[in-house]
């Protein structure tokens, strides 16, 4: 089954939902299903229908011997070699309750594994799902989202949606048993049967009227609050450092119990609106017992037998239930309302990523032309505008300018988290829009300031799931990251966990980890975005030193505010609201006496700092 080829239209309503997703793609399992829950009622009814034989033998067996169930037992107890006596025929009443009430059970536990069979798919394949749309989804659309909301969202449907198709299945366990005990009073007695259905269906329809909106409603409630605490959660968790520098631990526990105390309500109304049919069916039974047991008393005349009124009660007791259950599993699943809407919000609205396109083969040049940009946020703030650059393999090519003026923006246009909103980027001259965007980051090693290591040991967060690496090559990219002596001196060596987001590395070996695994795909493409940051100065020289090493096998994107890292650059390009002011070498741009002269000589502090090594191939 696929959940979004099962979710192509929004549902009018629930139960059209839990027809597209847990009916129509398990054809099999739901008609196994509604047969064992058919038999099972089945079983059930008959069951409580041998007690009118069983009790008229006890009490009237002349009357009794006329039934056509004593009758159809005394020729089986005959073929048998038994004499057909009373004593034989009530046992045979009683044997053959017995089997059906045992295969009853046996029904009833086959049509409950069915069902938890459903429900544990369905949990599994909506949660994949989910994960994936969101993986998927635009970086754009990510990013206007919170982090605890969005792992609420991946979650919460899954698991909700396991327990109603639970619900579900005892939804149409109820109606089938009514159906058939009904049909049951209907053959001892219509219009007794006539009364008491008038009653439980006011009794039903007025308490799902009365509940489900309602439900609904207290569902929604809940579903967006604990939400808020996922969020409250993930912020307090990530934040951790911020939290206990500002001791925001009792404001932020104070807000965690204050939307705790905000599920008491809604909770507390679903527990009535769940349980209430109960009450209500108990009273009407009540009252359908006393009725009927004051006309086989005080009428016998209108032909109501003790045995029938048995059979009755047994049947009253048992329908009971079920419109209980009818009416709770009811008010159980348009509380998940919400929850569904979920799956089909993200299923239909959340924009996705392309998939596919033309091959990645060598790539020997990148182009921007003519690119402009704005975020959502602000439309009417360009942040590129205009911007054409070129980029060769073999060439390390560094972007500069004040802060805002667009640079890490043309990283995430490279690495297609976004689209330009006018002109084109192109990879051998072809868009990178039409190009398999899972192909080209395949083949782009990128390192931002802000670096996200995994909870996981040094080395998975090399690999990245990568397999086949030799030991030595991973040394070689640990060495050129200058991490590799830092590493062999810790205990576990290449296997240290290193905590979550890195918490037991400082942020210079957070970075130059991140270095060390961009640099062990050999890339195509590099994009060091403020990459060594947090490295001091000797370590950035040298991680920089090895880096150009690098730039006859690719192509070396850099940008930097620190500009002694850039100095040897084959092209600096200088951007100033979002447009390039001013591009060359760093001797021309210096001699030049224009922007960049300026930020260099704000950053050297007035003098030369010493340079970072001449790349390969590049001129003094």
């Amino acid at each position: 089954m696929t959940m979004e080829s099962a979710a192509l239209e929004r549902p009018a309503n629930t139960w059209d939902f839990y027809w597209r997703v847990a009916v129509r793609p398990y054809p099999k399992p739901t008609l196994a299903i509604l047969l064992l829950m058919a038999g099972g009622a089945l079983l059930e009814t008959l069951t409580i229908g041998l007690t009118v034989p069983l009790l008229d033998l006890l009490t009237l067996p002349d009357r009794a011997m006329g039934n056509g169930v004593v009758r159809a037992m005394a020729g089986v107890v005959q073929a048998a070699g038994w004499p057909a006596t009373l004593p034989a025929l009530i046992f045979s009443v009683l044997a053959v309750s017995s089997v059906l009430f045992v295969a009853h059970g046996v029904s009833v536990l086959l049509g409950q594994y069915y069902t938890a069979a459903i429900a544990v798919k369905l949990r599994r394949s909506v949660k994949t799902l989910m994960l994936d749309r969101f993986l998927h989804a635009r970086y754009d659309a990510m990013a206007r989202r919170s982090r605890g909301a969005v792992v609420n969202d991946i979650n919460a449907p899954g698991e909700s949606l396991a327990g109603a198709i639970t619900q579900l299945g005892l939804f149409l366990t109820g109606i089938v048993t009514s159906a058939l005990m009904i049909g049951l009073l209907l053959y001892l007695s219509w219009w007794a049967t006539l009364v008491i259905g008038l009653l439980a269906v006011a009794g039903v329809q007025g308490w799902r009227w009365y509940a489900d909106r309602r439900a609904a409603a207290h569902g929604r409630t809940l579903y967006d609050v604990r939400s808020e605490q996922s969020k409250l959660q993930v912020d307090a968790i990530d934040g951790l450092r911020v939290v206990k520098a500002h001791g925001l631990e009792a404001a932020l526990v104070a807000r965690q119990d204050a939307l705790l105390a905000k599920e008491l309500v809604p909770e507390l109304r679903l527990v009535g609106y769940r349980n209430g049919p109960m009450l209500v069916n108990e009273v009407i039974a009540v009252a359908i017992v006393l009725a009927l047991g004051a006309v086989t008393c005080f009428r016998p005349g209108w032909g109501f037998r003790v045995s029938m009124l048995a059979a009755f009660l047994l049947a009253i007791r048992r329908i009971a239930p079920s419109l209980a259950t009818i009416n709770r599993a009811s008010v159980e699943m348009h509380k998940y309302a919400r929850n569904l809407e979920v799956i089909d919000e993200v299923l239909r609205e959340l924009p996705q990523e392309r998939r596919g396109g033309a091959s990645v083969g060598r790539v020997e040049r990148i182009e921007l032309r003519d690119v402009a940009f704005a975020y959502p946020s602000r439309p009417e703030h360009g942040v590129l505008r205009g911007v054409s650059a070129a980029m060769a393999r073999g060439t390390v090519t560094a972007i500069v300018g004040p802060t805002g003026s667009g640079k890490s923006t043309i990283a995430h246009l490279l690495l297609g988290l976004a689209d330009p909103q006018a002109g084109t980027i192109t990879v051998n001259n072809v868009d990178l829009q039409r190009l398999d965007l899972a192909a080209w980051r395949g083949g782009i090693g990128s390192v931002s300031q802000d670096v996200f290591v995994f909870n996981a040991t040094i080395r998975d967060n090399l690999l990245l799931g990568q397999e086949g690496i030799e030991p030595g090559r991973l040394e070689w990219a640990t060495g050129i990251a200058q991490l590799h002596d830092f590493i062999v001196s810790l205990p576990e060596g290449y296997d240290t966990v290193v905590g979550d987001r890195g918490l037991r590395l400082s942020g210079g070996q957070c970075q130059r980890l991140a270095i060390a695994r961009a640099i062990l795909r050999r890339p195509q493409v590099l994009i060091f975005d403020e990459a060594t940051s947090a490295l001091d100065t000797l370590t950035e020289r040298a991680v920089y030193q090895a880096i150009h090493s690098l730039h006859e096998d690719a192509i070396v994107i850099v940008i930097a505010h620190r500009l002694s890292t850039v100095k040897d650059a084959h092209r600096i390009l200088v951007l100033e609201d979002g447009r390039i002011q001013e591009q060359g070498r760093h001797e021309e741009l210096v001699q030049r006496g224009g922007l960049y002269a300026r930020l260099y000589a704000e950053g050297s502090g007035g003098s030369e700092q010493p340079a970072a090594p001449q790349p390969v191939g590049a001129a003094g």
